[in-house]
């Protein structure tokens, strides 16, 4: 499975389960995490609020490159950016609280995924980092809802750099809530439950709020459809795969 559920006291953990490729997010993943979200989210499910969490050594490496680069067509892309955009459209519009716990490193998607959590708690052993220019391609959400939470020169600067955040420096621009010694699991699932105890129109209310800038981050996943097929992606995926890309 690779979204493995369960229980806790009202509280769904969510597992991303691809430990062998650090939990990178494929098709199947994101197909799977989306329905996930839906069904909790959208009233079923039974649970509170929601725990997303990784396997491993990793919370999420970000989007699956084996995957990314066998996209050959306009139509391979369509497909595999629809399905992240149903999984990140569940995620920020959910009606319950959702709080990561950041086990080790985020990167990429992982990474960024955290800018649309309710609430982050990170391992101090855990590190992030947003490579995508790199592999010919960019991070959507860290220059939209990114911007917003780090301001615009910051959120340029870490997208141009690829600096590797360790948790406490993530703290410390607000892509991170806390930072904790040990499995961050624990204290997600307390702060998961303090939140869902609060008026779930209240919930719904504040986070709107969030809908703005994360629509225009779709706008630019849009435009990844057609630049992760350009030849230039292409050839520095592989580079990046073969570990020739520095």
């Amino acid at each position: 499975m690779p979204v493995a559920t369960r229980s806790q006291n009202g509280i769904l953990i969510a597992v991303l389960s691809k430990p062998e490729r650090l939990n990178a997010l494929g098709s199947r993943e994101w197909r799977e995490l989306g329905e996930v979200l839906k069904r909790e989210c959208r009233g079923g499910g039974g649970s509170n609020a929601i725990v997303v969490t990784g396997e491993g050594r990793a919370f999420s490496a970000g989007d699956d490159i084996y995957e990314m680069i066998s996209l050959e067509s306009p139509e391979d892309a369509a497909s595999f950016f629809y399905l992240l955009r149903s999984a990140l459209r569940e995620l920020v519009s959910c009606s319950k609280p959702v709080v990561a716990a950041v086990n080790g490193l985020a990167v990429g998607g992982g990474a960024e995924m955290l800018l649309l959590m309710d609430y982050v708690v990170a391992s101090r052993q855990a590190w992030l980092s947003f490579p995508e220019t790199r592999i010919g391609l960019i991070p959507p959400l860290l220059l939209t809802v990114g911007s917003e939470i780090l301001g615009s020169r910051v959120a340029r600067s870490l997208a141009l750099s690829h600096r590797r955040l360790s948790a406490d420096e993530a703290y410390t621009l607000g892509i991170v809530d806390e930072v904790v010694d040990g499995d961050p699991l624990p204290r997600a699932i307390e702060v998961a439950a303090y939140m869902a105890s609060q008026p779930r129109h209240s919930i719904e209310a504040v986070k709107s709020e969030t809908l703005p800038a994360f629509e225009r981050a779709m706008k630019l996943l849009a435009e990844l459809e057609s630049m992760v097929l350009k030849p230039e992606a292409k050839r520095r995926m592989r580079m990046f795969l073969d570990k020739k890309l520095r």
